[in-house]
């Protein structure tokens, strides 16, 4: 079957009236040869002005258009000029237009072997709005993700990191714009080991063994130390699409401040205010662990009980605050000649105790008497007067027949009381008789 020129050119009209975009064909001369009701709803062309018995040229559609504000404020009369310039250049183009209605339109031009022009309009208002919308949104949500106190990283199943903030640019020290779109996790995960933040160790080695750790998916918590000291921890939950893991949420935390609050409630519970030893339960329960300990591996322990002698007197004539220094005092005089492994603390008043830890009861007997030596040379001033003080120290070990902290407190405490009986100032142990020193 063949068709006339005619026909062709039906069979062209009905084809471009049912494309769902505005369609017009100009020739050489730039008069219009084609085009569809589209067109003239997209524009809001008269049908006047489109007339198929009188097609118009562009210079007649330009200088409508310019007349009706559809360029922009300006001269109608030159913008019209310049819309005909450029078509007569028959170059191809692509460019978006806003209509004063609002509405978005696509332009694609293209010039035809013979000459002449055939331009396709295309309605983007939907889609621009569409796309804005979704601009708008990440950008909110991205200043939601920037603000949050946290670091966030979210990676995909490909393992590329899709999300992220600059909290978790902070936390990992990596340089602004080092993370972008797409990144593989491998190139982040590198840098982050070079930043030092996974510590010492193969660079390679912490990327592969962390890169298993995010591509299995699963829970996991983390907890680091920076090069500065600052600690981090990282928390992995899945996330889960129709119940399956389809990539893996990172939040990164600064623990810092939460770890040195922990550990000065702590020390404060553990730790008496006064002379920054032990407090009773903390002491109790250290050598209750060394005791487990030296039954375990068959070594020697020793208990030393240590009482300041006539503290009330010192209250009484000195004042409160004075009987504090002497605390004091007497506390540094010890600690200082007590080993590291060794345990003293505050059991509450003017009561001592001290955890030897491995020296027999002879050699436990002379660091109290060292002790008690020590403390009888201090000379105390506090508020202008001078005070000299002297303690009791009562020791007992660990053997066959105390084997408990009750017992060993028990046998300490008894033989305190001895030297504190026998006068003072003297050192006691079990079984043992009062080691007679000049009283004072």
């Amino acid at each position: 079957m063949s068709l006339t020129e005619g026909g062709l050119l039906q069979v062209f009209q009905t084809i471009i009236d049912n494309l769902p975009s505005g369609v017009t064909l100009l020739d050489k001369d730039l008069r219009f040869v084609a085009w569809n009701s589209e067109i003239k709803q997209l524009l809001s062309f008269p049908d006047e002005l489109f007339n198929p018995d009188d097609p118009p040229e562009m210079a007649k559609v330009a200088r409508f258009n310019a007349r009706r504000g559809e360029y922009g404020p300006g001269d109608p009369e030159e913008q019209a000029r310049a819309v005909v310039e450029r078509a007569r250049m028959m170059m191809p183009h692509v460019f978006e237009r806003t209509r004063p209605d609002g509405t978005v339109l696509e332009i694609r031009g293209r010039p035809l072997p013979d000459g002449g022009f055939v331009s396709i309009y295309t309605d983007m208002t939907e889609r621009k709005r569409a796309e804005e919308e979704v601009r708008r949104t990440a950008s909110f949500l991205q200043a939601v993700l920037d603000n949050l106190p946290f670091g966030m990283m979210v990676v995909d199943k490909a393992i590329r990191c899709r999300y992220w903030n600059r909290q978790s640019e902070a936390l990992f020290e990596l340089p602004p714009g080092f993370v972008r779109q797409g990144i593989p996790m491998e190139e982040v995960l590198r840098q982050v080991a070079r930043n030092g933040i996974y510590g010492p160790g193969d660079i390679e080695d912490h990327v592969a063994r962390r890169l298993k750790s995010i591509g299995d998916f699963e829970a996991h918590t983390v907890e680091l130390t920076r090069p500065d000291g600052r600690s981090l921890r990282i928390m992995g939950a899945p996330v889960l699409i129709e119940g399956q893991a389809e990539g893996l949420v990172l939040l990164q935390e600064d623990i810092t401040e939460r770890r040195n609050h922990q550990a000065t409630l702590e020390r404060l519970a553990t730790t008496d205010h006064l002379t920054g030893l032990m407090n009773r339960r903390a002491f109790l329960d250290a050598t209750e662990r060394e005791i487990r300990r030296a039954h375990r591996y068959g070594q020697p322990l020793a208990l030393i009980m240590l009482d300041v002698d006539h503290f009330k007197r010192i209250n009484d004539s000195f004042g409160h605050p004075a009987g504090d220094e002497v605390l004091r005092r007497v506390t540094a005089a010890c600690r200082g000649m007590l080993r590291d492994e060794d345990l003293m603390g505050r059991l509450g008043g003017e009561e001592f105790a001290i955890t030897l830890v491995q020296p027999p009861l002879p050699k436990a007997a002379a660091v109290a008497e060292r002790l008690r030596k020590a403390v009888s040379e201090l000379v105390i001033e506090h508020a202008g007067r001078q005070m000299t003080v002297t303690i009791s120290l009562g020791i007992a070990e660990i053997n066959d027949s105390i084997n408990s902290l009750d017992q060993l407190i028990s046998n300490a405490d008894a033989c305190l009381y001895t030297a504190k009986r026998e006068g003072r100032n003297r050192v006691c142990a079990a079984d043992d008789a009062p080691m007679q020193s000049p009283s004072t």
